[in-house]
């Protein structure tokens, strides 16, 4: 919206809604010159109690009449404004908080029904006239405590090369035996977990990473967390063993599963899993492409009702409203994940989609035009490190899976310089989540450095460092690593890809390069046999090659030295072998304390 107010569709024809203002200075000097408190309402396209909270409690006669008087209100899509819900949301959607006039915190909920809301609003009102001198050093010691959370992240620890086993420890002392899976309900995918889990078998052979692996994908494939009928997956599961799913489809699950799914049909060599792989990414590419705007939509909303149906009842009936908008972090992910998978599965399909929308962010970058939301709806020029970390991995996948693709290194080298410019804390190490901005108001004053953000920014710099083994970006992938040696921990199940990333830091790379035909059954087998290698930091590169005679070709290489090519499986097992690797990760000993 250019415009300062909106009127939502909050009320019925006889009541005038709710005023909702954008995001901007405008509401919050309003505030201040009204001497009333700020509501920010944080919703989601695809949130079913947001719409319940919007048909319901916001056109209440009486809350819009009270709303009006007494408050300025805010609305935010939380996909369009990831970094004000990153700062505002207050456990869930729809999250509803009352602000100061500068923007500090005084109180929120998530989802209330009009007689709770209303009681909510008459309690906020009264203290603010009556004790707001209290409130505001009250929203001044959370800001505070904020900011002295964002000084404490920085690059002065030490690395641990054994870290990754302690993560593996932790993960394993979650890990539900009965159903798979990690932790109590509701039960989330925990992707960040199996992946940890997944190269855990891949690197030590382990059986109990294997029965981990196993039952986890199996459960989620047949419970209801997956939709057998559209495909695609759901967001989680009230309980324990995969039922009773709440039942939007967020593409940022579906790319993440889908990844794992392919990779542990590679690994473990059951075609159930590529099965799965292939309907989840046909339900990406069906659903949550935009051919027309080359790019990706972030979801698809929950209907009870329609999922509910089975069979022909529910192909028979219009399913649930998508979100309408393009994400260029989501955008990028996919086409990263579309590159590899194109080698994996040999559709052409994915490798088709993948080069479009790559070539829609290129023509992006090079017209200014690359903000975080594009499509029929655009954000208001937001510029996120997730969006532009997203763009260098996608470039640098490009480089190492696409080879027909020769710029992409050299655009990956031209994005790096500019995400270090405007995100890297010279300082202290690590990265904030957005650019500096004079006129930020309330929480957004604080450029914050969330490790989910920063783990991108990693496994991005990390490739392009082996690409180009430029020493700069040695040193900023140590100090930002190091920035969160002792409080990675505090980011729940993202700690497990922090312990992935640093292993792969710690340890030098093996590039496997496999010349082949896609279609070639050979080129296929070879890939297979590389992913299953057990070296700590792996890269395969696959090149398009139909001129060998008698099938693929494999060139491994490892410390700069490059060994003679092999054509066959057996070869490349047995160079594999003969290279030595560094010893500091060792051999986990959890096995003893942990029993399936």
């Amino acid at each position: 919206m250019n415009s300062r107010t909106r009127e939502g569709s909050s009320g019925d024809q006889n009541t005038a809604p709710i005023i909702w203002h954008d995001w901007g200075s405008y509401p919050f000097d309003l505030a201040r010159q009204r001497n009333q408190p700020v509501i920010l309402s944080i919703d989601a396209v695809w949130c079913y109690w947001c719409s319940v909270m919007q048909d319901t409690t916001f056109c209440d006669p009486d809350i819009i009449e009270f709303v009006n008087s007494n408050f300025v209100c805010i609305r935010v899509d939380n996909d369009h404004r990831p970094d004000i819900n990153n700062r505002y949301n207050v456990g869930g959607w729809p999250t509803t908080a009352f602000l100061t006039g500068h923007g500090g915190i005084l109180a929120g909920a998530t989802y209330l029904p009009p007689d709770q809301f209303i009681a909510m609003l008459i309690e906020v009102h009264k203290a603010y006239q009556d004790q707001k001198p209290e409130l505001y050093q009250q929203a001044n010691n959370l800001f505070r405590q904020r900011q002295d959370q964002v000084e404490r992240i920085k690059g002065s620890a030490n690395l641990n090369p054994l870290e990754v086993q302690r993560i593996r420890q932790k993960t394993a002392g979650i890990y539900d035996p009965i159903n798979g899976g990690f932790g109590e309900e509701p039960k989330f995918p925990s992707c960040s977990l199996i992946r940890l889990v997944l190269d855990s078998y891949r690197t030590t052979g382990e059986e109990f990473y294997r029965i981990i692996v196993e039952k986890t994908l199996t459960g989620m494939a047949d419970g209801s967390l997956r939709d057998s009928i559209d495909g695609g997956f759901f967001r989680f599961c009230n309980f324990a063993n995969w039922t009773d799913a709440q039942h939007e489809k967020m593409l940022d699950d579906n790319i993440r599963l889908a990844s794992i799914y392919l990779d542990a049909w590679m690994l473990l060599e059951n075609e159930t899993y590529k099965t799965v792989a292939d309907e989840t990414l046909n339900y990406v590419i069906n659903n949550l492409y935009d051919q027309e705007h080359e790019g990706f939509r972030g979801s698809q909303g929950a209907h009870s009702e329609y999922y509910n149906l089975v069979g022909q009842d529910r192909i028979d009936q219009a399913p649930p409203s998508i979100d309408p908008s393009c994400y260029l972090d989501l955008s990028a992910q996919a086409a990263s994940l579309f590159f590899r998978a194109y080698w994996m599965m040999g559709r052409s399909d994915l490798l088709e989609i993948a080069r479009s929308v790559l070539q829609n962010l290129v023509s992006k970058l090079r017209g200014n035009d690359l903000f975080h939301v594009f499509g029929i709806t655009k954000s208001q020029s937001l510029v996120l490190l997730s969006d532009w970390a997203s763009f260098l991995n996608v470039l640098m996948d490009s480089h190492n899976w696409d080879a027909t693709n020769p710029n992409s290194l050299e655009i990956a080298v031209e994005v790096s310089e500019i995400i270090i410019d405007l995100f890297y804390d010279q300082e202290n190490g690590a990265f904030f989540d957005i650019v500096k901005d004079d006129e930020a108001v309330g929480y957004l004053k604080l450029r914050e450095k969330p490790l989910p953000d920063n783990l991108l920014i990693i496994e991005g710099l990390l490739k392009l460092y082996n690409a180009t083994l430029n020493d700069r970006y040695h040193r900023i992938l140590s100090d930002t690593l190091r920035a969160y040696a002792t409080s990675y921990g505090d980011y729940g199940e993202y700690a497990a890809a922090y312990g992935l990333l640093q292993q792969r830091f710690v340890n030098s790379q093996v590039e496997i390069t496999i010349e082949g035909d896609p279609t070639d059954p050979s080129t296929s087998e070879f890939i297979r046999a590389a992913l299953q290698s057990k070296v700590p930091h792996l890269l395969v590169r696959p090149l398009f090659n139909d001129d060998h005679q008698g099938g693929a070709e494999a060139h491994i290489c490892h410390s700069s030295v490059c060994m003679p090519p092999v054509r066959d499986v057996q070869g490349i097992l047995e160079q594999i072998s003969s290279i030595q690797f560094d010893s500091r990760l060792g051999q986990d000993q959890i096995f003893e304390q942990f029993q399936v």
